[in-house]
């Protein structure tokens, strides 16, 4: 088990990036934490989102134009926790801490001493980190193209429009986000994981994780807890189509309806197998996109950091070469998509409606045993009325 040199505990802060296995990890942790305070490492965290809090609070941050108010002091008792931990290690683990200042990050680091505090940082291909982080955001229902999404971020870089500049470039440039938190712990507790490309599962990221950590593989299940693969074009587009009309209609619940209905289920299960062609990059900027993973890659090496992995992964896991613009996707593939994601959604409410129906006749028939058994038991109580003698035998009949 992980433990400082000099016997002090040891906090490992997973900063990011958000789409380079960050969810995986999150789940793995929060599924796990049992199993992992068990063996002595702590998971600071009461709730499977309390982490999210955290972060806004150590960030003074807002999503999406709100900001909860239990986030206020989220950090401090996160924070505290993990100087209350007993054990030698604790993991904390959020993909947005990687987007903090300076300052933050020596005020998140000084809330955790005297612990010894590692930063963990996972990265893949620029290319990779492209894909996915555009599909992340029309996951929260924006609606950007996606080859207008490459063309800002290559031209105008952080700068490009808001939010997607500062969205992608301060929080998956492994570059900018290190040099941030080295202002805070040792370049020797800076870390980074590199990440397989897509269709490697994420077995290979967990086990470069737990050496990384010093946690135990075997003391955790992760079987059944599989990383985000990447929509295919067909699905990205249909999504990003519908976002428009999704947001105005569900609200606040948009983000979990997506989640729980359509990516990974709906969009899948509606759309045939060989019309999922997978995701590219645009031609124009697949050679910049090459070019600059190996300066990031050499950048890194260069810095000295601990690497958990290989960096030959970021420059040789290059995008499919059967690949598909979004942008290209027919019309009438859209369409027959449509009709089949829609399909998809009518047979699951009407399971859905099934199940309510069921539900409540069960409650219902719950409520007559109930009645039924106060009735029989005022009949046998001393001197019933006849009636209710007659109605409680009636009963009884009925029971039986």
């Amino acid at each position: 088990m992980a433990e400082s040199a000099d016997g002090r505990k040891t906090v490992y802060l997973h900063v990011g990036a958000p789409t380079a296995g960050a969810a995986f990890l999150h789940r793995a942790l929060w599924a796990n934490r049992r199993r992992l305070a068990d063996a002595g490492v702590g998971h600071p965290v009461t709730g499977p989102n309390e982490h999210f809090g955290a972060v806004m609070d150590l960030r003074e941050m807002s999503w999406g134009g709100h900001r909860d108010p239990a986030w206020d002091g989220a950090w401090d008792r996160v924070a505290r926790r993990a100087r209350e931990w007993d054990g030698p290690t604790v993991v904390f683990s959020h993909g947005l801490l990687g987007g903090a200042t300076a300052a933050q990050a020596r005020h998140a680091v000084a809330t955790l001493e005297p612990a010894e505090v590692h930063v963990v940082f996972a990265t893949r291909d620029l290319g990779w980190q492209l894909i996915f982080d555009w599909q992340e955001q029309i996951r929260h229902n924006h609606d950007i193209a996606f080859e207008r999404f490459v063309d800002e971020l290559v031209e105008f870089g952080i700068d490009a429009p808001e939010p997607f500049g500062k969205m992608f470039w301060g929080l998956h440039d492994p570059v900018r986000v290190l040099k941030t938190w080295e202002s805070a712990v040792p370049k020797d507790r800076v870390h980074v994981l590199t990440v397989p490309p897509p269709g490697a599962g994420p077995d290979v990221l967990w086990d470069r994780f737990c050496a990384l950590t010093g946690i135990d593989p075997a003391v955790c299940d992760v079987a059944g807890l599989a990383d985000e693969e990447p929509l295919s074009a067909v699905e990205a587009e249909l999504l990003r189509r519908l976002n428009g009309r999704l947001g105005t209609a569900l609200g606040g619940d948009y983000e979990r309806v997506v989640r729980d209905y359509l990516v990974g289920a709906g969009l899948t299960a509606g759309i045939d197998a060989a019309a999922r062609a997978p995701m590219g990059l645009p031609p124009r900027h697949a050679d910049w996109a090459a070019d600059r993973t190996r300066a990031v890659a050499a950048e890194l090496r260069a810095a000295g950091y601990g690497v958990h992995g290989d960096l030959d992964e970021l420059t040789t896991s290059r995008t499919p070469r059967a690949a598909t613009l979004p942008g290209d996707v027919p019309d009438e593939l859209i369409a027959a998509a449509s009709i089949g994601v829609s399909a998809y959604l009518l047979e699951r409410l009407n399971q859905v409606h099934d199940r309510v129906g069921i539900a409540h006749l069960h409650g219902q028939l719950s409520d007559v045993r109930e009645n039924l058994d106060r009735l029989l038991q005022a009949a046998a109580s001393p001197a019933p009325p006849p009636a209710l003698q007659r109605a409680a035998r009636r009963a009884a009949g009925r029971r039986g």
